[in-house]
């Protein structure tokens, strides 16, 4: 398809409002560490300060924030007549209007973003970069030069595209977003056009937007940014990201001066949009499939452990059957001869003694119930007893490496100014914890009777074994 007129450029953000980012009242504001992202130079920048229940932070501090300075190179640029194309910036906001639909949500997330209050207006000390202030009259259609188109959307849903109730019964109006996408991305537009989305929340607003456009909209250039996005946690910020890479097939691009290019800016410096001493999702492009890879790898090996004991103890179970079927059977074939034997006594006295045939058959009878019902008894019983330990010993053993994993392999463990000292402290003590469970449980197992084999020589023996014998070899496995 050949390109359809002049590149044309869209940066859309969502939620930058002060109830995300300054009220610390709202139950769907940021942490700390997610605010200072985006709102704090991060080269020796100030700590975030608060006055009652709202973060406050210097103006002066603020314009030296990622996020700042990246819409002064993208939007601030065009109001000064810089850039390339036009760029049409898009600002969802959450907008709530007291009725059934905040209802439901309000429940969820708590109350936010009400109409006309200070949570749903723009950040404040940035509104002037995301609604400035129209240029002088006679600018008309070319405002800013023909550069810059701002668009305000409202939306009181999480998914930005759903329609409205419109005024006739069963009536459907588009979405204000739907609207106006429809309108830049038509006759073959996305085929020019460059989407960049960045805001909050990722892995709610974020996400549902990203799926949204992928899903309505043929566009060749989607990007969301990893620097100028944010979750509740990392871990969430990080899987929102991965599904969008992994998934929809979203660019994730971290760099602010690369992105400010990407939307047709150009800055003269890339210093000013540097940033550094921040984790990137570059750096945990491989998080998510190593997690996966490693509670695969526990489910497979708990997977085998089961089927190993599972089997012995089938196996067991089916001679116990077979012997309690032979002796059931050899037990008639006792009584009948017995019976025969007597009447034949009452028909011809004197000529078949009783006594011989009883005693060779108490004693056969006695070998046969040795060898046939009291092995498999005892197979089972100890079948049940190492079905019962394995279970408990993986159980509790998966339950270390998740919390392993949770300690060492979480994201944030991965950032290099978190405390890793605390971290294996607390390891520590949790793993402590449950090994003083693992004991107790082992010792009332061992007060019910059910307790392992000992291990062969040089191994180690699982708590409350009494040593009888060595272990088999599915034991071994097991171990």
């Amino acid at each position: 398809m050949e390109p359809a007129g002049e590149e044309q450029y869209i940066l859309i953000t969502q939620c930058l409002q002060n109830d995300f980012f300054l009220n610390l009242d709202c139950q769907l504001s940021l942490p700390e560490s997610a605010v200072s992202k985006l709102l704090l130079d991060c080269e020796g920048g100030e700590a975030l300060r608060t006055d009652g229940h709202r973060r406050v932070l210097p103006e002066a501090e603020l314009r030296r924030s990622p996020l700042a300075r990246f819409l002064d190179a993208t939007v601030g640029s065009r109001t000064r007549g810089h850039g390339d194309g036009v760029l049409h910036l898009i600002n969802v906001r959450d907008w709530h209007v007291p009725g059934e639909a905040y209802d439901l949500e309000r429940r969820q997330y708590g109350a936010h973003c009400e109409a006309d209050t200070w949570g749903a207006a723009y950040l404040d000390g940035l509104t002037d970069l995301l609604a400035p202030a129209p240029p002088p009259p006679g600018g008309g259609e070319a405002d800013w030069g023909g550069r810059l188109r701002v668009h305000h959307v409202r939306s009181n849903t999480l998914y930005d595209f759903q329609d409205t109730p419109g005024p006739r019964p069963g009536g459907r109006v588009p979405s204000g977003l739907t609207t106006l996408l429809d309108g830049l991305l038509a006759d073959g537009r996305h085929e020019t056009t460059h989407v960049v989305v960045i805001g909050v929340l990722t892995d709610i607003k974020i996400q549902l937007m990203l799926t949204g456009i992928r899903s309505r909209y043929d566009v060749r250039q989607l990007v969301v940014s990893d620097a100028l996005t944010a979750s509740r946690t990392l871990e969430r910020h990080l899987t929102a990201l991965d599904f969008c890479q992994r998934v929809l097939r979203v660019e994730v691009m971290t760099g602010l001066a690369e992105l400010a290019r990407f939307l047709g800016s150009r800055p003269d410096d890339d210093r000013p949009l540097s940033r550094s001493g921040d984790a990137e999702f570059a750096g945990y492009s491989s998080y998510i499939q190593d997690k996966q890879g490693i509670l695969s790898y526990e489910d497979a090996r708990l997977r085998d452990y089961r089927i190993q004991s599972s089997e012995r103890l089938r196996q067991a179970q089916r001679t116990v059957g077979f012997a309690a079927k032979f002796l059931l059977g050899l037990g008639t074939c006792l009584l009948l001869t017995a019976l025969l034997l007597s009447l034949l006594d009452v028909l011809a006295p004197g000529r078949v003694g009783w006594q011989s045939p009883a005693v060779l058959g108490a004693l056969g009878a006695g070998q046969i119930v040795t060898l046939f019902f009291t092995r498999p008894v005892r197979s089972v019983q100890d079948a049940l007893a190492e079905e019962t330990i394995y279970r408990m010993v993986l159980e509790s053993r998966s339950l270390k490496v998740a919390l392993a994993r949770y300690h060492v392999t979480t994201a944030n463990a991965l950032r290099r100014h978190d405390d890793i000292g605390r971290q294996s402290e607390a390891l520590e003590r949790q793993l402590e914890v449950l090994e003083k469970i693992d004991t107790a449980d082992f010792e009332r197992l061992k007060g019910l009777g059910v307790t392992p084999r000992a291990d062969p020589p040089g191994g180690p023996a699982a708590p409350g074994s009494r040593g009888r014998g060595p272990r088999r070899g599915g034991a071994r496995s097991a171990r």
